[in-house]
């Protein structure tokens, strides 16, 4: 399973009511995705815009985590 399914994954058993997962570095980690937080956040933004997802990729300004909502 590549990264970006196992973030969507991730994502589908975690999102709140609003349709939003945050990760971390630590969740990274636990999915044993080890690349750093930024560049994984990058390269998820980069697929799920190629397959025109549902979901969009968002740091609010964050530094230290980013998250991934389901677009309305």
């Amino acid at each position: 399973m590549g990264i970006t399914e196992q973030i969507l994954a991730d994502h589908a058993t975690r999102k709140d009511h609003d349709g939003v997962t945050w990760f971390t570095a630590e969740d990274l980690a636990r999915l044993g995705i080890h690349d750093r937080l930024f560049t994984v956040m990058q390269n998820v933004q980069h697929a799920l815009r190629l397959r025109k997802a549902r979901q969009v990729v968002e740091s609010h300004g964050c530094t230290d985590r980013w998250s991934l909502q389901d677009a309305h």
